[in-house]
């Protein structure tokens, strides 16, 4: 186990507090270009440097149509765990400048690693700007890539200035002539060229985490494996994770109805390496007596759930209503009380915001019966 020292915020007082939020074009020098990258930015509200958590989305069939707000709940996990999350936008993707870097060679001819550096490229700059700020702690970055964002931050950590103190790689890899389940049998070529490239990145030699949904209709299990492999020969350390099959499309975990999902792994892996982590949900342990079993595990779904999220009980009567994945915890208090009234016909208190109980928690134990309804994002 790799434990990498850090005075930071501490994960409990960044999860009971507010974060702020801010949507902007970052400016980025790559390759002696001057470029700007949409960027949105989640980090704690009180004043301070806070360590960064560089993420970013995979390739989309029409650029344009990425946004940076698309993994806003990722974001603000990460901010309530005590990191400036940073949500980057690929060069010619949504409003950023530059175009559009998709060459990777052919099935024949394969070059899938000017494709990957080319997008840390991206990563890379956008590190060194974000570096740049008052509010950030230079000396400690990790990176969250989904897809080929996964690839691209694995080859980041590789680079010989070591920019990154550890990897989450989500669903991560590179596809060429490829149809869900089913990689074109003629393109072998393209998939041992994109495995020699990951094996070279393995010399990072940094903590890393690997998740891939087991019906992931393009990396699937056997693939993933082979990639970890090749990386561990390469020096690199993978800790790979195989989740259950995730609604229709597995390769799909970036999205917030995955969190239950991919949360309680990626906290996992923090702690074990002495990075800031979401507050242990064990301060909900004088809650569950409260509770019958089958609303114990609606109560696990809350927890689970993206941050901005809050949970209400009527002053009388059964029941108990939370949102979540909202965009301040301002909203999320708002909504939870909203629905809670508007079910009930009732007064209402907040029991819980994201992961802190109120001090009205204990009106819970009165009641004899609690059946808790959630209320899905938008």
């Amino acid at each position: 186990m790799v434990v990498i020292g850090l005075a930071a915020v501490s994960p409990a007082l960044a999860d009971a507090a507010d974060v702020v939020e801010q949507h902007l074009l970052l400016p980025v020098s790559i390759d002696g270009h001057d470029e700007q990258l949409e960027a949105l930015i989640v980090r704690p509200a009180a004043e301070g440097r806070y360590p960064v958590a560089l993420i970013v989305n995979g390739a989309f069939r029409h650029p344009r149509e990425s946004q940076a707000a698309g993994l806003a709940h990722l974001a603000h996990d990460f901010a309530h765990r005590g990191w400036l999350a940073a949500v980057v936008v690929w060069r010619g993707y949504g409003t950023s400048t530059g175009t559009v870097q998709d060459d990777a060679g052919t099935c024949a001819a394969p070059d899938p690693g000017r494709y990957i550096d080319a997008h840390a490229a991206d990563l890379a700059a956008a590190l060194v700007s974000l570096r740049t700020r008052p509010d950030v702690e230079p000396a400690v970055a990790i990176g969250l890539g989904i897809s080929v964002g996964g690839m691209s931050m694995l080859d980041l950590a590789a680079r010989s200035d070591h920019p990154l103190a550890a990897v989450i790689n989500m669903s991560g890899g590179l596809w060429h002539n490829a149809k869900p389940f089913a990689p074109d049998p003629t393109c072998g070529p393209f998939e041992d060229e994109l495995v020699r490239k990951v094996g070279a990145m393995g010399r990072a030699a940094v903590p890393t985490l690997w998740l891939y949904a087991l019906n992931d209709p393009w990396f699937q299990p056997e693939f993933a494996r082979r990639m970890s492999a090749a990386y561990r020969q390469g020096g690199g350390t993978v800790d790979l994770r195989f989740l259950p099959p995730f609604e229709a499309d597995g390769h799909t975990l970036y999205r917030w109805e995955a969190n239950a999902l991919t949360q309680p792994n990626i906290d996992d892996f923090l702690r074990a390496h002495g990075l800031p982590a979401l507050v242990d949900d064990r301060v909900f342990a004088p809650v569950r007596p409260t509770l019958a079993l089958d609303d114990q595990h609606l109560l696990d779904h809350y927890l689970r759930m993206p941050t901005e999220k809050a949970l209400a009980v009527p002053a009388s009567g059964p029941g108990a209503y939370y949102v979540y994945a909202e965009r301040s915890m301002e909203a999320a208090r708002r909504r939870a009380l909203e629905r809670c009234r508007a079910i009930s016909r009732s007064t209402c208190d907040l029991v819980a915001e994201n992961t802190t109980l109120t001090g009205k928690w204990r009106s819970l134990a009165t009641r004899d019966a609690l059946t808790i309804e959630r209320s899905p994002a938008k």
